[in-house]
């Protein structure tokens, strides 16, 4: 099994993501959609691990220990 990479998930991308405001669980359906919108692909250039690790580096108190979205 692979490791989590977070260098897979482009910035803007992830951005763009992030700011669907779903819960981190349906963060990657979410880039499956923009994914498709954007390139015509459903299959974005990473997976959900990736994702997720992504999010934690970049955003790390948006989500609560369950993956919900901390509200401000």
């Amino acid at each position: 099994m692979a490791k989590a990479d977070s260098k897979k998930v482009n910035n803007q991308f992830g951005e763009m993501v992030v700011s669907t405001g779903k819960d981190l669980s349906a963060l990657y359906s979410e880039a499956v959609v923009l994914s498709y919108r954007t390139t015509g692909r459903f299959a974005p250039s990473f997976d959900a691990k990736d994702l997720v690790a992504w999010v934690k580096e970049n955003h790390p108190g948006l989500f609560d220990e369950k993956g919900h979205r901390i509200k401000s």
